[in-house]
């Protein structure tokens, strides 16, 4: 059989072993001439007709909906009726990045061919110089952003775009970053409602079917802490992939409640809200899907860095997906179906799939080569800390970006990407600069300023916990934490002064789909996790006085008082702590020790749990219940 090869993006490589760095789609920005074949290169990749194999529509479907076989991989015998992806499962980042690689690769071949259509040599040859260096872009949903700019990017959340097609005329066309348009839209591929009924993707749509980005931007302002906090965690101590991998829960000390995949959950409720988003059968339709999965990848890969010798390890699979039986054996040579990595019919595996270069890729927080292993080892850790600790600054504005009126103008006028420009805007030696801002001890001196270390320069860190059967409602649905009085009206839970954080538990409807997955998830009880961070609101309530340290003796009762949790399906309604099966939230704490010197990370102590805050309270964790 003749099947398709996904070898990623191979051209760019330099001779030092470099390869084309994927950016952040704010930094994109910056180069008019990328941005402007990425525009046109996905607008193409749109249009193309849903029957074919590399069309936008066929590899959107490989996650979940129309559940039919690409590139002739059919089902397993027990694994019809899904979708390929892996979720609440130590695959679940490998899987997605041979998902990327080949999105990266049919577009990449799209670009290039747009570029070779300037009718104009001047523009023909720009336009080729600059496709050569094309990768998919991220979108960092944790950075911080300058004041008054919005997390979710313009460029996302603008109906309509300006460009310069390849008659060299600039006009306006619809953006293909805004949504998709199903041409045509098949309800008995995509039979589920409201779903069946929507001509384009939506993100939290209002009662007319249009999407309301200026409600999702709220919504991930108010979390973005939370998002930049968790990440944090997880770099600097999650030294397991097994724990930093998935949301399957595991029984222990609460230490590994948090996932890269519990993260990635928020962000699908977020900006899904009742849209494509927030159901994993149509998640990724929607653009923004590669923007967030790009983004996960990069965790991975910045993980990878940190934690080199974690790797998957060897399970049996808690869930079935369209190849994968339930109960099969899920490691690190596992198929990662349907990608074929040769023409043969083999398919990539997570070993295969560990390092992004044989991909054809790198991030601007991966780039090892010029550098020792302990020079690329203090190079991300400084990084991390740069962007992600309570330290972290935002990168520079966009200037001369164009947004005008919501429509992209571009002029010109941004500065492109320099050989070794840092895409936050700093320069760089060997693709990264080493960090020379004492950022570790801007932390320090804030904690002892306030008065939270010890003498030995310890501090407590503390977190919500979240453990809920994964099909407690049937449906996607949040958990919104708060630390505070706050509305009584569900509608504005995710946009309260006093929330913490928002969790959202990202499934299907097993009972209104035919994934047999979800059913067989349902059936086996699966109970999945997250956690919310809580320290830098208490240390604000400390800043006001309302606090006097993050002692347990302060905290506790603090807490019993203030905290609370509530419980919201996607389109805003809610349901009771009670109604929810299997929920429980807990409290833990963990010694933390901040690091002395740049380079190092802190030292994670054992975690402790305090019952009290949550004891007989409605979905709290008590006396007697496994943690």
């Amino acid at each position: 059989m003749s099947v398709f090869t996904i070898t990623g993006v191979q051209d760019g490589r330099g001779q030092n072993g470099s390869v084309p760095l994927r950016l952040e789609i704010r930094e994109l920005q910056r180069n008019p001439d990328l941005l402007n074949l990425y525009i046109l290169g996905l607008d193409r990749l749109q249009s193309v007709d849903q029957k074919q194999l590399l069309s936008y529509y066929q590899l959107s479907g490989i996650h979940g909906r129309p559940y039919i076989p690409w590139d002739q991989v059919g089902p397993s015998e027990n694994g019809w009726s899904n979708g390929y992806c892996t979720h609440t499962s130590n695959l679940f980042p490998t899987w997605h990045r041979p998902y990327l690689a080949v999105y990266e690769q049919a577009l990449y071949s799209i670009i290039q061919k747009i570029a070779s259509e300037y009718q104009d040599p001047a523009l023909r040859s720009k336009y080729t110089a600059a496709a050569a260096k094309f990768r998919i872009p991220y979108w960092d949903w944790a950075q911080a952003v300058p004041q008054g700019q919005p997390v979710l990017p313009a460029i996302v959340s603008s109906k309509t775009v300006s460009v310069v097609t390849t008659q060299g005329a600039k006009t306006t066309i619809r953006n293909p970053l805004y949504s998709y348009k199903f041409h045509p839209l098949d309800p008995s591929q995509l039979p589920d409602r409201p779903f069946s009924g929507w001509s384009e993707t939506l993100r939290y749509p209002d009662n007319n079917s249009q999407s309301r980005n200026d409600l999702v931007d709220r919504q991930l302002q108010n979390n973005r802490t939370t998002l930049r906090d968790g990440l944090y965690t997880l770099f600097t101590s999650y030294n397991r992939f097994d724990w930093f991998s998935n949301k399957a829960w595991m029984p222990g000390d609460g230490a590994s409640y948090n996932s890269i995949e519990s993260i990635h959950d928020t962000i699908h409720g977020l900006t899904g809200s009742g849209g494509h988003m927030g159901v994993v059968d149509y998640s990724a339709f929607d653009p923004i899907f590669w923007l967030h999965h790009c983004m996960v990848d990069r965790a991975v890969a910045i993980w990878q860095a940190l934690w080199p010798n974690s790797w998957v390890e060897t399970h049996q699979a808690l869930t079935g997906t369209f190849t994968i039986a339930q109960g099969d054996s899920e490691g690190p040579q596992s198929p990662l179906t349907p990608f074929h990595s040769d023409s043969g019919g083999k398919f990539w595996t997570s070993d295969m799939s560990r390092s992004t270069k044989t991909f054809g890729y790198a991030y601007p927080e991966t780039v090892d080569w010029g550098l020792t292993s302990q020079q690329y080892l203090t190079n991300v850790r400084n990084t991390v800390t740069r962007l992600y600790s309570r330290a972290a600054v935002p990168p520079a504005p966009l200037k001369g970006s164009g947004f005008l009126g919501g429509i992209f103008d571009g002029t010109g006028d941004e500065k492109p990407l320099g050989k070794h420009e840092h895409p936050h805007g700093q320069h760089h030696d060997h693709g990264l600069k080493e960090v020379k801002e004492d950022l570790t001890h801007g932390v320090s001196d804030l904690l002892r300023k306030l008065g939270l270390t010890d003498k030995n320069g310890e501090y407590k860190e503390w977190f919500a916990n979240i453990r809920v059967k994964k099909y407690a409602l049937n449906r996607s649905f949040f958990v919104h934490i708060f630390i505070g009085e706050f509305d009584p009206e569900p509608f504005s839970w995710s946009f309260e002064p006093k929330l913490v954080g928002s969790h959202c538990v990202f499934v299907n409807d097993p009972g209104t789909t035919e994934c047999s997955k979800c059913k067989d998830d349902e059936a086996k009880q699966i109970q999945v996790t997250a956690s919310i961070p809580l320290t830098t609101t208490l240390i604000d309530c400390v800043k006001a006085h309302e606090l006097r340290s993050l002692s347990p003796e302060e905290v506790e009762p603090y807490l019993v008082k203030n905290l609370h949790w509530r419980v919201t399906l996607l389109d805003d309604t809610h349901v009771r702590r009670e109604d929810t099966p299997d929920l429980k939230l807990s409290v833990v704490s963990v010694d933390v020790k901040q690091p002395e010197s740049e380079g190092i990370f802190p030292t994670w102590g054992d975690y402790a749990v305090h019952r009290i805050i949550t004891a007989g309270r409605p979905a709290g964790l008590g006396d007697g219940d496994d943690l």
